[in-house]
């Protein structure tokens, strides 16, 4: 809690493989809302496997819009974002 005793939340985003998961978390871990978001995988006939940047950032977007609009928290309440990725992802 701050000194005006409101609870303060974080924006929280993993990056998967998937898609993102998104969610509002409390300062003290209690998960308030999450959303999920498909992309597409690419998979290529050398056994590699690509995504599009441009979908990553559509998606993430999307999770966050639909958290803020059911407005669960208030948004001057929201106090940082926080990312994590997939591993060994490479964009070039």
């Amino acid at each position: 809690m701050t000194p005006d005793n409101r609870q303060k939340y974080i924006l929280a985003v993993d990056m998967g493989t998937s898609g993102p998961k998104s969610a509002l978390v409390s300062t003290r871990g209690e998960v308030m809302e999450s959303a999920f978001a498909v992309n597409q995988l690419y998979l290529l006939p050398d056994g590699g496997a690509e995504q599009d940047p441009e979908d990553w950032w559509s998606s993430i977007l999307e999770t966050f819009r639909i958290l803020l609009d059911k407005r669960t928290v208030p948004i001057e309440d929201i106090v940082a974002v926080c990312c994590s990725t997939q591993w060994s992802g490479t964009v070039a």
